[in-house]
């Protein structure tokens, strides 16, 4: 937990979505994707300025998907906190394993509920938010992202992320404890780069964290 104190998610993800801008098309469907990702990331900002984001600074994206492709490019951008992946099938939960903080839940059906009924987009996302409080992931103050599809339940082909900062006061929604500075608001310096050169490894530590630490990631990281 204390390492995550140490991410600037906002410049990682710029760093993300400018050099995939910059070096192919991107399409529709990930730009809005994408801005899913940013919301989550502006949401989670140190309102108080304590060097900390508490669990009532956060936010928790929540998406519908059948193939898993619309969680994978929010994963993508990196945003703060999960991703609550609602999906009926049985595959796509268990990849959220391999992929950046998804986590799934698994239902029977997008389309209908337990009766056979149709279930509407709204009722399937209240059922997400009131699973998600029993997992704890829920909590007053938290923002609600969720991506849906355009049309249809899921977000795989046409997506459309909306923003619910407000919610109900209900007991289920207990505060989680926060995770605490040990450094007392010291920052840690990090450079991003997709050069890697002999000099950039042999370089001297300018920082007062004298620490290097490299770390390579391939595309799916």
């Amino acid at each position: 937990e204390n390492a995550e104190l140490g991410i600037d998610y906002y410049s990682q993800f710029c760093f993300i979505r400018f050099w995939n801008y910059h070096t192919r098309h991107i399409s529709p469907l990930e730009a809005t994707l994408a801005s899913a990702a940013k919301s989550a990331v502006e949401f989670s900002e140190d309102l108080d300025g304590n060097g900390v984001i508490d669990a009532d600074e956060g936010a928790l994206i929540i998406v519908v998907t059948k193939t898993g492709k619309a969680a994978n490019l929010v994963s993508k951008y990196r945003p703060t906190g999960l991703i609550v992946v609602v999906t009926d099938s049985e595959v796509v939960a268990r990849g959220c394993n391999s992929w950046s903080g998804q986590y799934p839940y698994l239902v029977e059906s997008l389309e209908n509920d337990e009766n056979g009924n149709t279930m509407s987009k709204e009722q399937l996302l209240s059922k997400a938010v009131l699973w998600g409080a029993m997992q704890g992931f829920v909590v007053q103050g938290k923002k609600l992202v969720y991506v849906t599809g355009a049309g249809t339940q899921a977000a795989d082909e046409h997506a459309l992320v909306a923003v619910d900062a407000s919610l109900p006061s209900q007991p289920i929604f207990r505060l989680k404890s926060t995770m605490a500075d040990p450094g007392k608001l010291n920052y840690i310096k990090s450079l991003v780069t997709t050069k890697i050169s002999k000099q950039l490894l042999a370089k001297p530590a300018v920082h007062v964290r004298s620490t290097k630490i490299i770390c390579t990631m391939g595309p799916k990281c």
